[in-house]
């Protein structure tokens, strides 16, 4: 038995069966049940009962009982804390446990953990604060770069162009990642339509569809609404649906499906992806269609985060069909 309440019966069986061979050696001696006269064996049983087995027995039920209640006190305190810790975690936030919520046995061990939840908060916040920095130092350069291509031919210009504006759309990203991590739960509250926010991405990205010869559309199928930060949510939609229109053959239709549920998925007429190949594809940031001279492979590593900063998960949608996921948790009640 590993709970409290476990060890603590076997704590009492134990006592017990030790209490009761030193009580039978004293009621041996007392009762001096092996001299050569001893008392009657009736007399003798009464007085064990009335005065040795029921007082022990009443106490060890009132002792474990008290001890039982104690327990189970402590274990509805740390129901309580752990309700208060999941709540934290949700809205990504640092925990403390207050030093006077739990006895003080076990103040070594929360204060081991407030300080090392205080530690990686600090380094989340460093590490966030990093990117966010970085981001907008390279938004300067970016912008230069892109006016600086205004004085090459038109034919050079052209694909030099397409990557300048890739790396601004992904440091962009980078810049929503870094607000949905943000310590600043609020940012991360509003709720988010599935449908309205499929229909004005797919909007914002007809125009390319029609140009890359493919066709993008939008289905429903009970979305409900969750809890983010929409924009970087959007990126992440964005995301999907510009390498599904380069995954998809040409003339092929790319599908946007809001639900069921809250969950946004872009279904396409490509392979698709195995859960293992878009694992490495996020750990890595390696583009899916490996076309060669691409863009910096990041994107799907970036919308994974922002899932992820959203309680959420990019999953593939094999082998139902290709196509991939963003699922996010449902809105919590206000």
């Amino acid at each position: 038995m590993r709970s409290i309440a476990g060890r603590l019966l076997r704590g009492l069986v134990v006592s017990g069966l030790i209490g009761g061979v030193v009580l039978a050696v004293m009621v041996t001696y007392e009762y001096e049940l092996l001299s050569p006269n001893p008392p009657p064996l009736w007399k003798t049983v009464r007085e064990i009962i009335e005065h040795v087995l029921t007082p022990f027995g009443v106490f060890l039920l009132l002792f474990g009982s008290g001890a039982l209640l104690v327990v189970r006190r402590l274990e509805n305190e740390l129901k309580e804390i752990a309700g208060d810790v999941r709540d934290a975690a949700q809205d990504l936030r640092s925990y403390q446990t207050p030093r006077d919520a739990l006895p003080t046995e076990l103040t070594p061990f929360t204060d081991a953990v407030n300080e090392l939840t205080s530690r990686l908060a600090a380094h989340a916040r460093r590490q966030e604060a990093f990117a966010a920095d970085a981001a907008h130092e390279l938004k300067t350069p970016l912008a230069i770069l892109a006016v600086s291509l205004d004085k090459l031919p038109a034919e050079d210009a052209a694909p030099l162009r397409t990557q300048v504006h890739a790396l601004s759309d992904m440091v962009d990203q980078l810049l929503l990642l870094a607000r949905s991590n943000a310590p600043d739960p609020t940012q991360r509250r509003a709720l988010i339509q599935p449908d309205a926010l499929a229909r004005r991405v797919v909007a914002e990205l007809a125009p390319t569809a029609i140009q890359a010869g493919r066709q993008l559309s939008v289905e429903t199928d009970s979305p409900k609404p969750f809890n983010g930060l929409e924009e970087a949510v959007a990126a992440s939609l964005r995301t999907l649906i510009s390498n599904a229109l380069r995954a998809a053959p040409e003339g092929t239709e790319v599908i946007v499906r809001a639900g069921p549920g809250s969950s946004l998925t872009v279904i396409d007429g490509g392979k698709g992806l195995a859960s293992g190949e878009l694992d490495r594809l996020k750990a890595r940031g390696i583009r899916a269609d490996r076309a060669p001279g691409g863009v910096a492979g990041l994107g799907l590593a970036i919308a994974d985060r922002i899932a992820e900063a959203h309680g959420g998960e990019l999953i593939t949608c094999l082998p139902d069909f290709a196509g991939l996921s963003l699922r996010f948790p449902e809105a919590r009640p206000s």
